[in-house]
């Protein structure tokens, strides 16, 4: 008879240049049906990776063995390029079966240029070093007192979503000395946490604290129980700290600020009291050519002059299409637009490969709030259906565009 063990691999790859991560997680069912789970995580080395459901659902254990270690052999041929790296960060292996957590962040929408630097002058705002990891809101809740205490520990996602998060960051939020919080934060890969609100305590169960006193709280709940996982956040409070903290950076290619009003309680959803100034605008590619035998496609802008300019290299994951020659797309490492960009050489650019095209393109776009205009899809490049121009000008119209005529 099979024994039926837990296993995790944390593999490496430096492949022609490239440095990724690849983790594969063979677990039991947290909801304790006795079958087995297999879960993976991969992507740039170093950085924040989202967990996936390498099978959909839970199997019995020979099936996700099988798959295991097909998956293995894969990866660690010498196409494959990956090097199991041995202990690696270890994930949270039970979610509940009941994955709404009833936790809601407060997110951030983009204003103009012109509206920050406005704000900067103005002392109700405090400003934060705007971080580029997996948005978690974690929450910890103690029942009983004592030795017998129950403490339970969760993360969850924009979408308010239980997902698993490193046990050592888990460990850490349960060390700190209050038996119930809620921080809001970035996950920042490797187990390191970016926290930048206290959200809830028991003293304070709906973040209506002003905004400031939060941060104070914060820091001070932190400071008692210092743990390598905290990440610092950069924070200004007045004008001089702001324009200051906005040099600072820009000189080290950060990649921008948020912007908070100081007096205002912790809102879910999208409000006018925190912002974000992201320093990159998005980009807009096409796809320029296809590697022959690979999945690795190469995308370009226009230039002011008209003419094509190449770019680099992506890699679309093995289970999306890849986007025809002369698709349009979206980088991911992007933002939205702000309110007062030109949109004319955006509409022209869409339109010149769409209008007249004998074959469809597909194409994505995303509102303020992040919410998809069309359907979007979680990999290196963001395409959605293809959709005819008359259809692409309504979801313009509905993310919020003013449209030349």
């Amino acid at each position: 008879m099979t024994q039926h063990r837990e296993e995790h691999v944390f593999m490496r790859s430096q492949k022609d240049g490239a440095d990724k991560d690849y983790n594969l997680h063979l677990e039991p069912d947290a909801a304790g049906t006795g079958l087995w789970r297999l879960f993976y995580e991969n992507g740039k080395h170093g950085a924040a990776l989202k967990r996936k459901e390498k099978i959909e659902g839970a199997v019995p254990y020979e099936h996700a063995k099988k798959v295991f270690d097909q998956t293995m052999k894969e990866k660690t041929s010498a196409k494959g390029g990956y090097v199991p790296q041995g202990a690696g960060v270890e994930y949270q292996s039970a979610v509940p079966a009941e994955r709404v957590s009833g936790l809601a962040p407060q997110l951030l929408g983009a204003v103009p240029a012109a509206v920050v630097y406005q704000r900067m002058e103005d002392p109700a705002y405090m400003w934060q070093e705007k971080k580029d990891g997996e948005r978690r809101m974690i929450r910890k809740t103690t029942e009983g007192a004592g030795p017998d205490a129950v403490v339970t520990v969760i993360g969850t996602n924009r979408d308010g979503l239980i997902v698993p998060i490193p046990k050592v960051l888990a460990d850490s939020v349960a060390a700190l000395p209050v038996p119930f919080c809620v921080l809001d934060g970035e996950d920042m890969g490797q187990g390191r946490y970016a926290a930048f609100d206290l959200v809830a305590t028991n003293e304070d169960p709906a973040g209506a604290r002003p905004c400031e006193a939060r941060w104070m709280a914060l820091q001070q709940l932190l400071h008692s129980a210092p743990s390598p996982c905290w990440v610092s956040v950069a924070v200004a409070s007045t004008p001089a700290e702001a324009r200051e903290l906005d040099r600072e950076v820009r000189a080290r290619g950060g990649e921008g600020l948020v912007g908070k009003l100081k007096s205002a309680p912790y809102k879910p959803g999208v409000g006018e009291d925190q912002f974000k100034f992201p320093y990159l605008d998005r980009v807009t590619a096409f796809v320029e050519g296809h590697d022959a035998g690979k999945r690795s496609v190469h995308i370009a802008v226009y230039g002011a002059d008209g003419q094509p300019m190449s770019l680099k290299k992506v890699t679309i994951p093995a289970n999306y299409d890849i986007p025809p020659v002369g698709a349009v797309v979206v980088g991911d490492n992007v933002r939205v637009f702000c309110e007062d960009a030109d949109l004319a050489d955006v509409w022209a650019f869409i339109n010149h490969h769409m209008t007249g095209a004998s074959a469809m393109r597909p194409i994505v776009l995303r509102d303020d709030s992040g919410a998809t205009i069309g359907e979007l899809w979680d990999c290196s490049l963001y395409c959605a259906h293809w959709e005819s121009p008359e259809k692409m000008r309504s979801y313009l119209d509905l993310a919020g565009f003013d449209l030349p005529e």
